[in-house]
């Protein structure tokens, strides 16, 4: 036998070793590729650089487990979408996105109602701002169902808001002309109460806004401002005012209505163990956290001297609530407050 023939002899063989290799391994490959997704949902949450961003990371990949993978989210922002907060009930109620983190204080100027929540210095403290929100859950469920297409899943909650400034405010009368940036029409109210001048800025434009000099300050929850690093462009962590801000973890009805009823129990269940449970367990701690982090970058703690508790308590009762009463219906509003509320705050409100 020639050398060229014993060359493609040797050649032949190794090819076919190579072709029993490939068929031998070829269905494992095929046995490792993962089932496809029957339900495909877009999550739309206001920014990834905040905490409950990660609950619902966490809640997706739980129900994508529990469902064997039928069910399959693809994660979203505000920002990312290039929308503002006021534009999420036409974005929910359209279906442009299948889930969505609805705020009250973004969606206020649409559903004045739901704001009930978002008075700020409303509740005393923590236990107490939960038990209204779990008491209020059933009425904003109707609410968004009503007028957003929208099935409520979990409630959740952001940290007590603080004013991150770049000028000192120490007594009442440092707040006035503040120029300070608030994410709600009751925080515009209080503001204005206080002497400020209350502006409407996407929270992703805030850092730009305060370095800029367009803002002297900017209201937001203690862990988020820093978690933007707004650190960097004010010096003064003022307050903080206690109220929890709240979020509906929403879902379009056309959506869910698609679903199988088992696919639904699984979401409605996680929803309320990962992203309500843990909200209200973590909240503590992401207040500190807000706080202790942004002094060890350098900001100066300012806490709420009594004098300044007692004009914003003045400001709550005289301006921000009758303000908030008038905006959502007078006698309609007045009465869901003092059915659901009054008991848990202590007080009621006048038509």
């Amino acid at each position: 036998m020639s050398t060229s023939s014993r060359r493609i002899g040797c050649l032949l063989g190794v090819l076919a070793l190579l072709s029993v290799v490939g068929s031998l391994w070829e269905p494992a490959a095929v046995t490792a590729q993962a089932p496809k997704a029957e339900f495909k949902l877009k999550l739309m949450g206001i920014n990834r650089a905040l905490d409950p961003w990660k609950l619902y990371q966490e809640w997706a990949q739980v129900v994508e487990k529990r469902t064997n993978g039928r069910v399959q989210f693809e994660l979203t922002s505000l920002p990312e979408l290039g929308l503002g907060g006021a534009e999420t009930v036409r974005v929910l109620k359209t279906g442009v996105v299948d889930v969505a983190e609805v705020y009250g204080g973004y969606v206020a100027g649409e559903l004045p109602m739901v704001e009930i929540l978002e008075l700020p210095g409303i509740f005393a403290d923590g236990a107490t701002a939960k038990k209204a929100i779990l008491a209020w859950k059933p009425t904003e469920t109707k609410i968004l169902e009503q007028r957003a297409n929208a099935v409520v899943l979990a409630m959740a909650v952001y940290p007590d808001q603080a004013f991150f400034s770049k000028k000192p405010v120490r007594k009442p009368a440092d707040f006035k002309g503040l120029k300070t940036r608030v994410h709600s029409v009751a925080l515009a109210s209080l503001v204005a109460g206080l002497g400020g001048e209350p502006l409407t800025i996407a929270f992703a434009e805030v850092y730009t806004a305060l370095e800029r000099g367009t803002l002297d300050a900017a209201i937001s929850g203690t862990k988020p401002g820093f978690g933007l690093r707004w650190y960097e462009v004010s010096k003064y962590l003022v307050g903080p005012i206690s109220m929890r801000p709240h979020v509906a973890l929403s879902i379009n009805k056309n959506s869910w209505k698609r679903l199988p009823p088992d696919v639904q129990k699984v979401m409605k269940e996680e929803a309320e163990k990962v992203v309500e449970g843990k909200a209200f367990d973590a909240i503590e701690a992401w207040n500190k956290e807000g706080i202790d982090k942004s002094v060890e970058k350098g900001m100066e703690h300012i806490p709420f001297a009594p004098e300044t508790q007692a004009v914003i308590k003045d400001v709550l009762r005289t301006k921000v609530v009758p303000d908030w009463v008038k905006r959502a219906g007078g006698t309609e509003a007045a009465k869901a407050f003092n059915e659901i509320i009054a008991p848990i705050v202590g007080y009621k409100v006048n038509p």
